[in-house]
């Protein structure tokens, strides 16, 4: 296999070398800010990205996790490696990232990543990145208006002609960004970055600082200084502490930009999280000897990689190659404009505050949960908001459960057999989805076809609704037949449901759920399973009217979704 994956690492040569390339283009700028915004050296980071890129493309020799993903240092860990610099001190940075790669291993040795996903709800992960982007967005805003010569007036010239150049290349960033996103991502930051580095020639503009770093290899040992013994063991705890929260939100976000860079791989492969953890694990110990920083395939980077052409992880050699010419040349930052990195960051953070929206569809709990943690990360800290809210969840998962009649038994018997489950479903999530009044019926319906749960099913029905299945040649007009229709439809083996999207309207006491889901099971021990058009009309929380149909434009599996659905150009068939 390893020859294999080596030959192939070679026949796409050409276009691994101009993606990653490009990829590697788009890196500088958002490496250097997440270097500000983590209080790291900016050097410390690009030596970070280089040395992780050449350790994703050698594991991908033995244990490929994803094929397109470029890693580097991530956004959202920026505020937590600030905060680990402030308690700890830069020079036990090493030893701490030490203990966080020592975390990340024990993880990937005995998969453990499934039970962290269970733990942390994905909608308290989009909560969290809203409040890390939040945190960066005001980090970055001053540099849209600071200027070189300070004076007693605030608002001088000097300052708006900096303003309105910084509002005029947002504007143009943005535009570019939404046109070009598909097509060439990288676009908007190379055009940003050259067009603000021409105009240093001719306005007076506040330039980055950047500090030479050499490169030096230690040992990653901590340093305790004049403590006490009592005073060190308390250090110690805060600092294993501190590791198992940055691993944690490190392994999350691994698994979460997963998923999205196997819909983007050119050849559908599968991704290996599993893998993918191994790569991270090596590249943040082996960071620890040169004083480095975390990392993981960002999901910035590797959209640009995959949209560029790239097809394996030799990609990641040029994108280090790339980074290498920077060290060798470092002037090339030092001709940055604070402004150009400002639009670059505060998008950036805006990005990660708007995918809390994703949330509504989950439901009114979810995205209150959602926006709750990331005001608490936003205020208190990602450690300490995410602790909180998790705090808050459980709390409100007992409450429910002992609504149910529930003992404190069967609710840890619950607890258990969720985290036993091989499906990423929470059952105590499902509990109070299907019995909680304020929670949506698509929801409810959702859960209960996945728990294949024929009484709930029942339940969510109006006596004499209509349901018109794709799967059946005929329309069932009541209850009785709607049921039978999901007993013959439960006979296939592991059946379950994916919501893919969502459109809400509401006429008076009616609600309209329309949009497209995935459905699957194994048909003769392999995976089937289909993209599916559907609408729901909901009246008292009951469902009326139910209709469900393949796509005209033929059968598509969910691992073929993405790319295929363009809602800005849509396919019509005649």
């Amino acid at each position: 296999m390893f020859s294999q994956r080596l030959n192939e690492s070679f026949q796409y040569l050409k276009r691994d070398a101009l993606a990653g390339s490009v990829a590697g283009i788009m890196a500088v700028p958002l490496t250097v800010g997440i270097c500000l915004m983590s209080d790291y050296p900016v050097m410390t980071g690009i030596y970070t990205v280089i040395f992780a890129t050449i350790i994703s493309f050698i594991t991908s020799l033995f244990r490929p996790g994803n094929y397109v993903g470029t890693p580097g240092v991530a956004a959202g860990l920026a505020p937590a490696l600030a905060l680990g610099v402030s308690v700890f001190g830069m020079e036990n940075m090493p030893f701490v990232i030490f203990l966080t790669a020592s975390f990340q291993m024990i993880v990937w040795r005995f998969k453990l990543e499934k039970y962290i996903l269970k733990l942390v709800p994905h909608y308290l992960v989009e909560g969290l990145l809203a409040g890390v982007g939040l945190k960066i967005a005001f980090k970055f805003l001053p540099f849209l208006y600071d200027i070189q010569h300070e004076t007693d007036e605030w608002l001088n010239f000097e300052r708006e002609m900096v303003m309105l150049l910084s509002a005029v290349s947002f504007a143009l960033f943005v535009l570019l960004y939404k046109y070009y996103q598909k097509k060439m991502p990288a676009l908007p930051y190379v055009i940003i970055m050259a067009t603000g580095f021409g105009l240093t020639f001719f306005m007076p503009l506040p330039l980055l600082s950047i500090d030479p770093v050499p490169f030096e290899l230690a040992l990653p040992i901590p340093h305790f200084g004049s403590l006490s013994n009592s005073e060190t063991g308390w250090l110690i705890l805060k600092m294993v502490g501190y590791a198992l929260m940055l691993g944690t939100i490190d392994v999350i976000e691994q698994v979460m930009s997963n998923v999205a860079i196997e819909k983007l791989d050119p050849l559908d492969r599968k991704c290996d999280t599993n893998n993918s953890l191994f790569a991270i694990w090596i590249a943040n110990m082996g960071a620890t000897f040169f004083g480095g920083m975390t990392n993981l395939d960002g999901l910035a980077k590797s959209t640009t990689n995959a949209v560029a052409g790239a097809v394996t992880k030799t990609s990641n050699l040029f994108t280090a190659l790339v980074l290498i010419l920077v060290v060798l040349f470092p002037e090339i930052l030092a001709y940055t404009p604070e402004y150009a990195l400002g639009i670059i960051m505060v998008y950036s953070g805006w990005k990660m505050i708007a995918n809390i929206a994703q949330v509504r569809a989950e439901g009114r709990y979810a995205l209150i949960l959602a926006g709750v943690c990331g005001f608490l990360v936003f205020e208190f800290g990602i450690f300490e908001g995410l602790l909180l809210v998790l705090f808050g969840h459980a709390i409100i998962q007992y409450i429910f459960m002992r609504r149910l009649g529930k003992s404190n038994k069967q609710v840890w018997g619950i607890f258990r057999v969720a985290l036993r489950e091989k499906k990423v479903a929470q059952l105590m999530d499902v509990e109070d989805v299907l019995t909680e009044a304020q929670i949506p019926v698509l929801t409810k319906w959702l859960a209960a076809v996945n728990k294949h749960d024929i009484n709930l099913l029942r339940e969510l029905y109006t006596s004499d609704a209509v349901l018109t299945p794709a799967f059946s040649t005929n329309i069932h007009y009541n209850i009785e037949q709607i049921i039978d229709y999901y007993k013959y439809l439960f006979t296939h083996e592991g059946v379950y449901l994916k919501k893919l999207d969502l459109h809400m309207q509401k006429h008076g006491n009616m609600r309209i759920n329309s949009g497209h889901y995935g459905i699957g099971w194994k048909q003769d021990g392999k995976d089937e399973s289909h993209v599916m058009r559907f609408s729901m009309i909901v009246e008292k929380n009951k469902i009326v009217t139910h209709h469900t149909s393949t796509l005209p434009t033929g059968d598509i599996p969910l691992n073929k979704w993405e790319g295929v659905h363009d809602p800005e150009h849509p396919e019509f068939i005649i």
